[in-house]
This record gives structure tokens, C-alpha cells and sequence, in this order.
């Protein structure tokens, strides 16, 4: 009887479990919270109007999938990023995202690829303003929407468990770096879901991929192990496409 009495109350502690992790899982994935930055149980409950219990059960959620690092006296971090972190983080994205596309093929249907078109056409937007919140978040959601086509996926938490470990990385680097490659990958992978091409699919999420990080790339083996990179270039960043379109 008392257990039933509690039911309204477990389910009310459950939701805002459910909306503490979303939000935090959110503003990790698109890179608002920066590599390194110290954070505190209390602070983040006090900034989410919650108390501690449903921070403390989000953030261990959050370290399993390797999102965050626990540090001493109720601290955590976003990871540093070093080079065989990222190195292993592009293949682990390229091995994954490519097959879970090629498997998605063929339960993509017209829809799914409006709905990739829309999610594309946010992100040129959001290209044009450096808004980089949209950029990121349509950037994911058009991946999301193909490797979703397929029913019951088993790749897609491992992907997305894959984009927290890389978010306030690409992040940074949008805001530091900024893009310089050209040719757009997610044009070729539309093209081939409308051919039902599967090679020519994972040679564009592929490339996608590997396209969006090679200029990261590049800077980050002539930095130290750990990632400090530089400070914004002049105010001005050209618009071509690299990693505007972040492997998400």
C-alpha cells in the first residue's frame, strides 16, 4: 500500500532523472561545456534548479559512456582531448557510421531523406550565422536520421555515445579553427540513399567523416598531448565547408 502511495512521487523523481540527463547529455554533445572545465555536482544542480540526487544519477549515466571524467569532491570534467584519443575516436566514427548507413539503406525511404534534406538545409543556415548550437545539433540530427531508418538499430547508442566524447571537442575547434574544405559530403550521400547505391553511400559517409576531421586532425599532431588550441583567428572565418560538417 505504501509502495502504490509512492508511485506519483518514484515517477516524478524518474522524469526529472530522465530531464537532468537529456539537458546535460545535450549541452555536452553540441560542445557548451569545454574540454577540461571543471564542474561541480552542486553548481550544475543549482544551474538546473534540481537537487543533487538527480545530477549524481545523470553524471554516472554520463561517465559510463566515457562523456565525462569523475574527479575528487563531487567534481567532473569534460575529458582532454590528446592525439590517440582522437585518433581512435575517428576510426572507432568511421567503422561505425559508415555501416550502420550501408545497413540503413535499405529502410530509407523518400521521407527519410526530406527529413536529411531539411536537417541539411538547417545547417547551411546556421553555417551562414556561426551558430554553432544549430550547426552541430542539424549536423547530428541528419546522421541520426539515417542510421535511425533502420528498425532497433544496436549501432546508434554506440554512435551517440561517440559524439558526447567528440562534441565539445568539434566545439572548440568550430570556434577556433574554422572550416576550410569545400565539397560536400552530405549532397553524395543524399544522391547515393536516392540510387541505392551502397558503395557510393559509405564512401560518402566516409569521407564525410575523415573530410570534417583531417584539418583538426592535422593541427592537433603538432600540438602536445594535451589540447590547448588556438585562440580565434582575426574575428574572420571563411564559410566553405570541413568540419561545418562535424562528423556527427
Amino acid at each position: 500500500m505504501k509502495e502504490a502511495n509512492r508511485m506519483p512521487e518514484m515517477l516524478e523523481e524518474a522524469t526529472i532523472q530522465q530531464r537532468v540527463h537529456g539537458r546535460l547529455r545535450t549541452d555536452i554533445m553540441l560542445g557548451r561545456i569545454a574540454p577540461g572545465e571543471p564542474l561541480t555536482i552542486r553548481g550544475l544542480a543549482e544551474k538546473l534548479g534540481v537537487s543533487a540526487m538527480p545530477v549524481r544519477e545523470a553524471l554516472r549515466r554520463l561517465a559510463a559512456e566515457q562523456a565525462i571524467e569523475l574527479l575528487g569532491n563531487r567534481r567532473v570534467r569534460i575529458p582532454i582531448m590528446s592525439v590517440s584519443r582522437f585518433e581512435d575516436l575517428l576510426a572507432a566514427r568511421v567503422t561505425l557510421e559508415s555501416e550502420a548507413a550501408v545497413r540503413a539503406l535499405p529502410h530509407a525511404t523518400e521521407q527519410t531523406i526530406s527529413e536529411m534534406e531539411r536537417h541539411d538545409a538547417a545547417l547551411d543556415a546556421a553555417m551562414v550565422r556561426n551558430d554553432y548550437d544549430n550547426w552541430l545539433a542539424a549536423n547530428f540530427a541528419f546522421h541520426r536520421t539515417l542510421y535511425s531508418a533502420r528498425p532497433d538499430s544496436v549501432f546508434l547508442p554506440l554512435i551517440e555515445s561517440l559524439w558526447l566524447q567528440v562534441g565539445p571537442f568539434l566545439r572548440m575547434a568550430l570556434e577556433n579553427v574554422g572550416p576550410s574544405y569545400t565539397v560536400d559530403r552530405h549532397v553524395e550521400a543524399l544522391q547515393a540513399l536516392r540510387e541505392r547505391n551502397v558503395m557510393a553511400l559509405r564512401i560518402a559517409i566516409e569521407a564525410d567523416l575523415r573530410d570534417g576531421i583531417t584539418h583538426l586532425g592535422q593541427r592537433l599532431m603538432r600540438m602536445d598531448e594535451g589540447l590547448a588550441l588556438p585562440q580565434k583567428r582575426g574575428g574572420h572565418r571563411s564559410r566553405t565547408r570541413d568540419i561545418s560538417r562535424p562528423p556527427t
